[in-house]
């Protein structure tokens, strides 16, 4: 009888070992995915909204006679500049006129001029909030509309 004790009770001793080992490893799988699931930063952040302020359509004549009808808008860097800029939107529209009160139909149409004319209402609007105390907040021109006639 001795013997059939001794073998039950090896028995026992490996079905503990054989539990504790799956218990231990379960413990750890499940610690590992927590980790995983929860502790671990989100590999894809979202994405900022961009921010915008709409300057209504501008027409004005130009230097050489041609008309240039223009609607556009400023990229923001955050949400609270609509609000700080929306007085001087009709300032902003006097600069814009008088910018292309300069301008010829020669120098729009070519290539890459609109790109150019973004760049320089960007630096000159920027330029006017610098002059009024305002940090340079405009970081692009978005054109919505841009009819050029001759």
């Amino acid at each position: 009888m001795s013997v059939a004790t001794a073998q039950s009770d090896n028995n026992r001793s490996v079905w503990i070992v054989i539990l504790a080992a799956v218990i231990l490893i379960g413990g750890i799988a499940l610690a590992v995915w927590g980790w995983q699931k929860f502790a671990q930063t989100p590999a894809e952040q979202a994405r900022p909204v961009p921010i915008y302020l709409s300057i209504d359509k501008i027409e004005t004549k130009m230097s050489d006679g041609s008309v240039l009808a223009v609607k556009f808008d400023l990229q923001l860097q955050n949400e609270k500049d609509q609000k700080v800029l929306g007085p001087y939107v009709p300032a902003f529209r006097s600069l814009v006129e008088t910018m292309a009160t300069d301008l010829t139909h020669q120098d729009l149409a070519a290539p890459g001029s609109m790109v150019e004319m973004g760049g320089h209402i960007q630096y000159t609007l920027n330029d006017y909030l610098t002059q009024q105390g305002l940090p340079q907040r405009i970081e692009g021109v978005l054109f919505e509309d841009w009819l050029l006639l001759q």
